[in-house]
């Protein structure tokens, strides 16, 4: 039929080849990409007042705000006002939670069972007292709560206040 040379016969199984690729590729769906590589995870520190300090794993610049999430979140007496909570995360960074102080006068039973020594019970007799004889005064009011001694008390004067 066709008289072709040995280079020109090699040059159409070339483009025949290319041509079978190609229509391979087409009616595949087109060149396999590989996925999208996965957001590198980095390990960072969390402690004070969070609910649960420890090491946690996040995605590499996430904001501080994710780790707190993470951490169970912040603590009652949590001041969040001290840091930028939008601050990037990065490799092995150790974030600490500042601590305010938890206001017996506004907070709720949950809120105070988060305090040393202040169980479920403790913590509706000070929602109760204050319910029936107005919003504390001083912290040292909170020694007339049936239960709340003076080494009670010690472990909990530092962490809060009645403004």
């Amino acid at each position: 039929m066709w008289k072709l040379t040995r280079e020109e016969q090699l040059v159409l199984i070339f483009l025949i080849g290319v041509f079978a690729v190609g229509l391979g590729i087409k009616l595949l769906g087109g060149i396999p990409v590989s996925p999208p590589s996965s957001p590198s995870l980095i390990k960072v520190k969390v402690y004070g007042a969070v609910k649960r300090p420890g090491w946690y794993k996040v995605t590499s610049n996430s904001p501080v705000k994710e780790l707190i999430s993470k951490a169970g979140g912040a603590l009652p007496w949590a001041d969040l006002s001290k840091i930028d909570l939008s601050t990037p995360l990065s490799h092995e960074t150790t974030i600490y939670i500042p601590q305010g102080k938890i206001n017996l006068n506004s907070a709720s039973e949950k809120d105070l069972t988060f305090l040393p020594g202040i169980g479920p019970e403790l913590a509706r007799r000070i929602v109760n007292y204050r319910g029936k004889k107005g919003e504390f005064k001083s912290v040292d009011e909170l020694k007339e709560v049936p239960g709340i001694g003076d080494s009670k008390f010690k472990k909990i004067k530092d962490r809060i206040t009645v403004r």
